[in-house]
């Protein structure tokens, strides 16, 4: 169980909520501006007319995939609330530090862990 006062939890998880329905209005849009994914784009025949498009979907893919990401680790940040786990380190087990989750929601590290493993 979270040792957080039942306030703080709230507010992490109203600032997810917000940021899932951000990231999940992001994804949608770059799908949408995807330029390869446009009939009137892939039918011009002005010259550069396919690096653009094949420069501006590798970006799409990309962002998509930064954007999938950050959805999955808020989606499994708002389990972990829900199942009264949220907070605790995935590698030593203890509390992460309060000014650290409320800095980065959807943290897996404790601060020393994540230095630890990945240097920083």
């Amino acid at each position: 169980m979270s040792n957080f006062p039942k306030k703080t939890l709230e507010f992490i998880q109203k600032h997810l909520l917000r940021q899932q329905k951000e990231v999940e209005k992001n994804l949608k849009l770059v799908t949408e501006d995807d330029p390869a994914k446009s009939p009137a784009l892939v039918e011009s025949s002005e010259p550069g007319t396919d690096s653009y498009i094949a420069e501006t979907h590798g970006k799409s893919i990309v962002l998509g995939k930064k954007l999938t990401d950050a959805k999955t680790s808020i989606k499994v940040a708002l389990q972990k609330i829900k199942n009264g786990t949220y907070g605790k380190c995935e590698n030593c087990g203890k509390q992460i530090e309060i000014g650290r989750l409320l800095a980065m929601p959807t943290a897996q590290y404790c601060v020393a862990c994540s230095k630890k493993n990945f240097g920083k």
